[in-house]
């Protein structure tokens, strides 16, 4: 089986309030993760993560900070139920809701919450578990700043 590599960017959304935005994914593994999503030719990785936010959520948001870059394939590679397998390289951005007007309305979710940062859902996938890791570490003033894994 052949895996390809493909560009993409994550949002870690918060809400002020300490909550965080999730979804529960259909494909790529069943469990809870932030948003994610490929680069499309012709965009910056800000464009693109602001186009995955606005098609998945029709959230307004702030791009607060870079969290990191995350390349390992132990859990950046993907693999669908068409049997691609895709490793991602993906720039994952903290992010602020301007807005709560949240509209949940992508078909690669069954299911939408914000959660309490200190009360996420056990079945994170293991990505997620490690980017919300590095993203609640990483607030300003609070973490060592941009992580590379």
């Amino acid at each position: 089986m052949r895996t390809e590599l493909r560009p993409g960017v994550g949002a870690v959304i918060h809400d002020g309030a300490g909550r965080i935005l999730l979804h529960r994914r259909r494909s790529g593994g069943n469990g809870w993760a932030p948003i994610s999503g490929r680069i499309e030719v012709g965009e910056s990785v800000q464009d693109a993560v602001m186009r995955e936010i606005q098609e998945e959520t029709r959230l307004s948001v702030r791009i607060d900070f870079l969290v990191g870059v995350y390349s390992d394939p132990t859990f950046q590679t993907v693999e669908y139920q068409n049997h691609n397998r895709i490793q991602f390289v993906t720039c994952v951005f903290a992010c602020t809701a301007l807005d709560h007007t949240f509209h949940g309305c992508s078909k690669e979710a069954e299911a939408w919450g914000w959660f309490d940062a200190s009360n996420l859902p056990p079945d994170l996938l293991p990505y997620a578990r490690i980017w919300l890791e590095d993203a609640l570490a990483s607030a300003p003033g609070t973490g060592p700043g941009c992580w590379v894994r």
